[in-house]
């Protein structure tokens, strides 16, 4: 298993939301190149990127720090928030972006995400947003009657790898993951899953492990708040 920090960007400062209730969030850090030096020191080979003021607006905000952070950061950027069109996605890869993650888009427009799939192959991601099992789009605003479940089954029939999961319930609130939501995510998905959203603590991280299917795990508060040590994590995850 693998493990990812978040960085999540508003205004050019490192931020994070609280759990469904944005625009509300906690800056952490001034500069988000230098939270991404730093988790680079800590043996981090990839950051998750959600440009939060693109997730609200969909539009591609704070390009320059995104670009900084490619440039100048030594690590991989996977870069979610903000993307609508083909001409978004590369945009990022042409950066030096190396997966972009598809949010709302790939509910509201399967047109776009076929042929991002068919065009990009595995640079793009599928990103499922989920509130009580049904899916989340437009930056946590608007619940849909389509299930997490029914959405990962179409994504996988268009060819995607792996897709990323995460619990609006739980995004930025530490509480721990619905244990039983990533057991059906798990068993209906086809692809390789990724789960973000209220990991705080090492046996949470454990627990996530052993569930056996979960390539790996996005983590972000808990990092900045020092809850979890992102050295020791990835020691749990390769171990």
């Amino acid at each position: 298993m693998e493990i990812i920090p978040a960085i999540d960007i508003r205004e050019g400062a490192c931020a994070r939301v609280l759990g469904d209730v944005p625009p509300e969030a906690d800056i952490y850090a001034e500069n988000p190149l230098e939270q991404a030096i730093i988790m680079r020191e800590l043996g981090a080979e990839w950051v998750h990127i959600t440009d939060l003021d693109g997730a609200f607006s969909g539009h591609l905000c704070n390009l320059h720090n995104i670009q900084e952070i490619v440039e100048l950061s030594g690590v991989k950027v996977q870069h979610s928030g903000g993307i609508r069109s083909l001409e978004h996605i590369g945009t990022l890869l042409a950066m030096g972006v190396s997966r972009v993650v598809l949010g709302a888009s790939v509910l509201r427009n399967q047109s776009l995400v076929r042929q991002a799939y068919e065009k990009f192959g595995d640079q793009v991601i599928p990103g499922v947003d989920g509130r009580d099992g049904d899916v989340s789009i437009e930056g946590f605003e608007t619940t849909t009657s389509t299930t997490v479940p029914q959405l990962l089954e179409e994504l996988g029939n268009i060819g995607f790898s792996r897709a990323i999961y995460t619990d609006l319930r739980r995004y930025g609130t530490m509480r721990g993951p619905d244990m039983e939501a990533i057991r059906q995510v798990l068993a209906s998905s086809k692809m390789k899953t990724w789960v973000a959203g209220g990991i705080a603590n090492y046996d949470m991280i454990q627990q996530l492990k052993a569930a056996g299917d979960v390539e790996g795990l996005i983590i972000g508060k808990a990092i900045y708040t020092g809850a979890i040590n992102l050295k020791e994590a990835l020691a749990i995850a390769k171990a």
